[in-house]
């Protein structure tokens, strides 16, 4: 403790004394060839961050007048809250600067360039693109990284750090990141990763940054851009392959941005250079020792078990963990057969200190139970679910409603009135959008038929435009629902084929399109 003390209070008098002036810092830069592109300039090793605009704010008395989405321990992004200078943002002024606008970006660099002398501004989206490959034909420039586990070495990202964070600060988690741990829940320190082959830090990872490439022009007016692209991907995200590219839509605090210097000259740092990166080595130090307090997470429960006894009772027990200092949390989804209870899973159990435990159902539905670690630091990723009970077999004629599912992949629970749905994604991660790999998400229902001939299909449900749902029982497509992008749910009806016997019944999304489905019946003809 009395070394983090130490490294806080020299953070601080550093961070004093990188805002105390406001004579502009020129960024650290590194060369940016390719011959192909025509490119031939040097780009900025870090994003901007606080200390830098903090400078020109102060010189030319910048005002902001639109509040952004701001996200942090105390805000979600739901409603405007502050501005690049809010206290939450500016009292680790290593950071990168958020909450800004592209033209925001652009009079920042335009002024630097006036100060110096010298062409900075942002960079375009191609040499932003051949920055952040390093040359590499991979998905990333650092390899290809299918599984997620290698990318927090290189960038802060949607991780193990971010959703424990998630989950202490604002009470929910996603339901994937990657497969590692950053040591961070929002962004962090520039610097605090591994570079990629040309020295550049955080180009995929930390925030978002504004290019100067125009996204979509005024129709009128051609030569005035509606909005800019923004590259890149963020703590927020899973990180983006380089070719993603997504318009500037709103101002918010994950988004930020890197100057390039439109020139091949090397010039010598000046000294408010050289200050700045003397206090970014302590502030460095000091996150190093956060970051490390997050990468403390208890590890993932294993082992996990649940037996079905007598009187509705459920024995859960599980491998203890290799952690020190740990306690577990329940949660259960209960199927309740009388349509009371709703299917979410819901914590029923904090503080365990064993590595098992009775739970009583409320009736004889079906029940999932997943289990998590919990230390001083935060919470584990989620086990693996875990099932007991019998799950009804329907039969033809019947109402089946969406969350009475025997099996599921990437379907999530939704209640709205007393009224469960689910939503079935093929978002297998916590991926941008335009961005989701084809991996369709799937329901299945127990199924009687014994009925073998036409039916008709009725369901209720909505989603994006042009979303397709299929419908099988057993290896036989039995009907397709192609859906009209309604904002509320609403009834569809299309002829079905059915065949005889007790083949399950999968309804599975045929495209990367949400669908939120409520119930459905299959009717003899």
């Amino acid at each position: 403790m009395k070394s983090f003390a130490i490294v806080a209070m020299l953070t601080t008098i550093s961070s004093v004394s990188v805002l105390a002036n406001n004579q502009p810092i020129e960024p650290v830069l590194v060369p940016l060839i390719n011959e192909q592109q025509n490119i031939n300039i040097q780009m900025g090793k870090y994003e901007v961050t606080v200390a830098e605009f903090s400078r020109f704010a102060d010189a030319t008395n910048f005002q902001i007048t639109e509040e952004c989405h701001l996200y942090n321990e105390k805000h979600t992004p739901a409603k405007k809250h502050g501005t690049w200078n809010n206290p939450d943002l500016t009292k680790q002024p290593y950071r990168p600067v958020v909450c800004l606008g592209a033209k925001d970006a652009m009079a920042y660099a335009t002024w630097l360039a006036k100060e110096t002398g010298k062409p900075y501004r942002l960079a375009k989206f191609n040499e932003w693109q051949y920055a952040s490959t390093a040359g590499k034909t991979s998905r990333y420039a650092f390899g290809d990284d299918l599984r997620h586990s290698e990318v927090c070495n290189y960038e802060n990202v949607d991780d193990f750090a971010h959703n424990a964070g998630l989950k202490k600060h604002h009470g929910y988690r996603n339901r994937f990141g990657a497969n590692c741990n950053d040591g961070a829940t929002y962004h962090t320190v520039v610097g605090m990763y591994r570079p990629n082959d040309l020295g550049l830090h955080d180009i995929m990872g930390n925030v978002r940054e504004i290019t100067q490439s125009c996204y979509d022009s005024n129709i009128e007016a051609k030569q005035q851009c509606k909005t800019y692209v923004v590259a890149g991907g963020a703590w927020h995200w899973l990180p983006h392959p380089e070719h993603m590219k997504n318009p500037m839509m709103f101002v918010g605090s994950i988004e930020g941005f890197r100057l390039v210097l439109d020139s091949s000259n090397s010039n010598p740092t000046s000294e408010q250079t050289q200050a700045f990166i003397d206090g970014l080595v302590t502030a460095q130090q000091h996150a190093k020792l956060s970051h490390q307090n997050l990468k403390d997470l208890p590890n993932k429960v294993t082992g996990v078990s649940a037996t079905l006894g007598k009187n509705q009772q459920v024995k859960i027990t599980w491998a203890a963990s290799t952690n020190e200092g740990v306690s577990y949390s329940l949660y259960r989804s209960y199927l309740d057969i009388n349509g009371k209870v709703s299917r979410k899973m819901i914590n029923i159990a904090d503080g365990i200190k064993s590595t098992e435990y009775i739970d009583n159902l409320p009736g004889k539905g079906a029940a999932s139970y997943q289990v998590f670690a919990n230390n001083a630091v935060g919470e584990s990723q989620p086990s693996k679910e875990v099932v007991v009970g019998q799950h009804k077999a329907f039969k033809v004629g019947e109402l089946i409603q969406a969350e009475y599912y025997q099996n599921h992949r990437k379907a999530d629970i939704i209640s709205d009135k007393q009224q469960d749905s689910v939503f079935l994604s093929s978002n297998d991660g916590h991926y941008p959008p335009g961005m989701y790999p084809y991996s369709p998400a799937w329901l299945s229902y127990q199924f009687d038929s014994k009925h073998s001939g036409s039916a008709k299909l009725t369901l209720n449900a909505r989603g994006q435009r042009g979303a397709v749902l299929e419908f099988w029982q057993g290896k036989d497509l039995i009907a397709t629902v192609k859906l009209d992008g309604a904002r509320e749910l609403k009834q569809f009806s299309v002829a079905a084929q059915l065949n005889a016997g007790k083949e399950p019944i999968q309804v599975r999304g045929a495209d990367n399109n949400f669908v939120i489905l409520d119930w459905f019946t299959l009717e003899k003809m």
